[in-house]
């Protein structure tokens, strides 16, 4: 896999599992080196995550191969993610038949890493910062 790819794969994760609120520690970077690693073998992209009641469950062509229990993680939605998107889905028709039924990411997106709603800030401030530079450079 070509580093930008895993590159990617491992920022989905990290999204992923930022959406559950799952606190850092020894115990969320082994689950995410395990997801990335998993994730990333899979050169025909029919692996995918899913979050659902305290735990998160990984599927490959639509079946369990590994999951994480979770119990500290309180987030009422379902969340389904592959190598290179997330998703919340509805978790009844999860629950009731495998079914994956997308949702779409509101809710989601404002939290995570490299979202529009945290960068805006950030990049108003570095351009601040560069037209105070030039102003400074200018003037004397």
């Amino acid at each position: 896999m070509p580093p930008r790819e895993l590159e990617r794969t491992a920022h989905t994760v990290e999204c992923f599992l930022n959406a559950l609120r799952l606190a850092d520690g020894r115990a969320r970077t082994e689950i995410e080196e395990w997801l990335v690693t998993w994730l990333s073998e899979d050169a025909k992209r029919e692996a995918y995550a899913i979050f659902h009641r305290g735990e998160i469950r990984c599927h490959l062509r639509q079946r369990i191969v590994h999951s994480f229990a979770l119990p500290e993680v309180s987030q009422p939605r379902s969340i389904w993610c592959d190598r290179r998107k997330l998703s919340i889905i509805d978790g009844a028709a999860y629950a009731e038949g495998g079914k994956l039924l997308m949702q779409g990411t509101a809710g989601l997106t404002l939290s995570l890493p490299g979202s529009a709603g945290g960068q805006g800030k950030k990049k108003e401030k570095n351009s601040n910062n560069n037209n105070n530079n030039n102003n400074n450079n200018n003037n004397g």
